[in-house]
């Protein structure tokens, strides 16, 4: 029986979010899965970018340090399975939702240890309750106790058999029966939630997803094939696509998978969710799978051309620049990035990458710029600068300088850039270029 004690209001949001470890999409498909299919499942990845500073092992401590803090491990840091805590810049789903409503009751159950013992250690003291090793079936059990008898705003539960059966087995019956046993927790999660919704007039979001797919026997991963970059991402609520028009990535890979959403959309769409997703989310790898999506673009006059605010593809160039860093251009063919325009920074998903406007501090680089002009840039590890953007113009302030944001007169400079394309500067003399902002 549920307790009627101690519980929020009607209508509350709140979320479950179920990782099974291991599990291969199409397996999912094949077999008798009840309770997923009383959801919305889309096809995801995970790994990070191959060949891009994104890049990942495809194992769990990568992958569910993806999935709880929304960014690959190039910020991060999670590169295997021993590693330690996670870079406590980029924080866990725990930590946003503790510091956006500390009257938040979060709960974590971890059939695999490590997610709490290692990479998110420093967090178990926002949970009212956590639990790390014991059984699928222990946590589970805790997981139901916590829905049936308490009042939970957030709960992640972690299950693991699929890939100790996959480690053990490879595919076959052993592997299969695994999935169809962690199906059956499922339905019994996902009845305790709509008895909760019925009870209370609760609002819940269920989402559940995997950390990895397998390698063709299905024993190993940690590669960067398709069928172990493959993963879902499953839900009691319908999934928008508003990403397919923001993210810039080339979809020729993998047979496509790049044109899907990744495992870093987990925690924006938790966050949009609940209401607490503010500006600086917008530097997370991922975007929101629920709630709409404003985008912004750029423009400037440029001898009579329409020249739209791009970022550039070659990360790192000119030599000034690092490795996660782009330069920020002008295209006169009449394009425009896609741009997210938050409080006083400017953001953009660059290879399913947050990055954000900066000015280079090497000011006079490339060669074709002044001693006093700074090369603008989209940052994808660290804080963007602060902006004024006021009446169609932008400007910074550089030592104590206030700096326009303009184009470059020389096209096609530096080498990277193509002869219809302009290095977007910020100025510490001139005024700024005028803008239009649609």
């Amino acid at each position: 029986m549920l307790s009627v004690c101690g519980f929020a209001a009607n209508g509350a949001k709140k979320v479950l979010l179920v990782g099974i470890d291991g599990v291969q999409y199409e397996h999912i498909l094949k077999l008798n899965t009840p309770a997923f299919d009383r959801l919305n499942i889309t096809k995801a990845y995970t790994g990070g970018v191959a060949g891009n500073k994104s890049e990942q092992k495809t194992i769990s401590g990568p992958g569910w340090t993806t999935i709880l803090t929304g960014v690959w491990k190039n910020k991060h840091g999670v590169v295997s399975n021993t590693h330690g805590l996670a870079n406590s810049q980029w924080p866990s789903i725990y930590r946003y939702l503790h510091d956006a409503n500390r009257q938040f009751k979060l709960y974590g159950f971890s059939t695999w240890g490590p997610i709490h013992s290692q990479f998110f250690k420093n967090d178990m003291p926002f949970l009212s309750a956590h639990a790390e090793g014991g059984s699928d079936d222990d946590n589970l059990n805790r997981t139901l106790k916590v829905l049936y008898h308490d009042s939970p705003d957030f709960i992640f539960l972690h299950l693991d058999e699929p890939d100790a059966a996959g480690h053990s087995h490879g595919f076959g019956q052993a592997y299969d029966d695994s999935i169809i046993r962690s199906d059956n927790r499922l339905g019994m999660l996902l009845d305790a939630v709509a008895q909760r919704e019925q009870v209370f007039a609760e609002n819940w979001l269920v989402l559940v997803t995997t950390d990895h797919g397998r390698d063709f026997m299905g024993k190993g991963h940690g590669g960067q094939t398709k069928q172990e970059k493959t993963i879902f991402i499953a839900s009691n609520k319908p999934l928008n696509k508003n990403y397919q028009s923001i993210i810039t990535l080339p979809n020729k890979h993998f047979g496509g998978l790049y044109g899907l959403p990744a495992q870093t959309y987990i925690v924006p769409t938790i966050l949009n969710y609940f209401g607490v997703m503010s500006d600086i989310h917008w530097r997370l790898d991922g975007l929101p799978l629920v709630g709409d999506i404003k985008v912004n673009r750029i423009y400037a006059d440029i001898g009579g051309k329409k020249c739209g605010l791009e970022w550039d593809m070659s990360t790192g160039s000119p030599s000034t620049l690092g490795a996660n860093e782009h330069v920020a251009k002008f295209d006169c063919d009449g394009n425009a990035d896609p741009l997210f325009i938050k409080g006083n920074k400017i953001y953009a998903n660059i290879f399913n990458s947050g990055c954000t406007l900066q000015w280079d501090a090497d000011k006079g680089t490339p060669l074709t710029l002044e001693e006093n002009e700074h090369v603008a840039k989209f940052d994808c590890t660290d804080f963007g600068d602060p902006l004024q953007i006021n009446d169609q113009q932008i400007t910074s302030y550089i030592n104590d300088q206030l700096c326009g944001f303009q184009w470059d007169s020389d096209a096609g400079t530096p080498i990277t850039l193509g002869r219809n394309e302009h290095v977007a500067k910020f100025d510490c003399e001139g005024s700024p270029d005028q803008l239009v902002i649609e």
